[in-house]
């Protein structure tokens, strides 16, 4: 075959064979493609480093607060020892608030992996737990402290039988089955199980109520009141003064309830607390359970 090459200053005649043709042609192709290549990785480089141009500071964030949250792990560790000094001089038992740390330690510096997403979010939510406990524990001793006699504070346990249903915090809801907030703890029972007070108080609230049922409120002082609810009788009156241990209503399901059982608030200054972090005799005078109530 015989190619004719033409420009403005000479034409010139070139032969080239079948073979010598088809791999022309092919280098060709091959220079087409590579160029394409690399059109197409420079686009997706441009694609990509934006993306990465936002990576980096969410990764600098993170080791950020992982650096405070390590801060905070030690502060709790301090605070372990502090609240066993106090749990002794105020009589107060802290293991349901400590959870089992390791002692201090040191040593070399050693390159260690970075925090995921995920076992930060685990550790910030045990620590914020912790944090919690603690709370729970200095409000405790401070009103135990505050208190002249141990008999006002509510630290006795609702029921001398029973079965815990339910626990303080969040759990499905029984009748929307909806995440919700128990602000107390159940223990279900026969019917006319005797519901006694927590402490020594006066009643506040004696009577029916569209959601607790038949419901007991007792004021203890100092900010305290205990609530008793979903019961089948109401056995004291509005002003009434109680003794701690005092039965002061039968078990029942009245209100907004699944089956007998009783509902058990404590709350300080209107705000809700778990109940276990003041009734130190609870878990051992009533066995726990998983059945369902409201």
């Amino acid at each position: 075959m015989n190619i004719i090459l033409v420009s403005s200053r000479f034409a010139r005649t070139i032969s080239l064979g079948p073979v010598t043709l088809a791999l022309s042609l092919l280098a060709l192709l091959g220079l087409g493609l590579a160029g394409g290549a690399g059109i197409a990785t420079l686009a997706r480089g441009e694609r990509i480093e934006p993306r990465w141009s936002l990576v980096k500071p969410a990764r600098a964030d993170i080791d950020a607060l992982a650096v405070r949250l390590g801060e905070l792990q030690a502060k709790l560790i301090r605070l372990d020892g502090l609240a066993k000094q106090v749990g002794n001089r105020t009589g107060i038992d802290v293991a349901p608030f400590l959870t089992d740390q390791p002692a201090p330690r040191g040593g070399l510096a050693r390159t260690g992996h970075a925090l995921d997403a995920g076992e930060f979010t685990r550790l910030l939510g045990a620590s914020d737990d912790r944090a919690d406990a603690y709370l729970d524990q200095f409000s405790l001793a401070q009103l135990r402290l505050a208190s002249p006699e141990r008999n006002t504070l509510p630290t006795r346990a609702p029921m001398q039988s029973g079965l815990q249903s339910s626990s303080f915090g969040w759990r499905l809801d029984p009748f929307t089955g909806r995440q919700t907030f128990h602000e107390g703890i159940d223990f279900v029972g026969p019917i006319g199980t005797p519901v006694h007070a927590a402490a020594a108080g006066t009643v506040t609230y004696a009577a029916a109520h569209p959601q607790y049922g038949n419901m007991i409120e007792l004021d203890h002082g100092y900010g305290l009141t205990s609530r008793y609810a979903h019961a089948s009788r109401l056995l004291v009156q509005p002003g009434e003064q109680v003794s701690a241990g005092q039965t002061v209503a039968l078990l029942g399901s009245t209100g907004r309830s699944t089956g007998p059982h009783l509902h058990f608030e404590i709350r300080y200054k209107q705000i809700a607390q778990n109940p276990l972090r003041f009734v130190s005799n609870a878990q051992n005078s009533i066995a726990s359970s998983t059945v369902s109530s409201n």
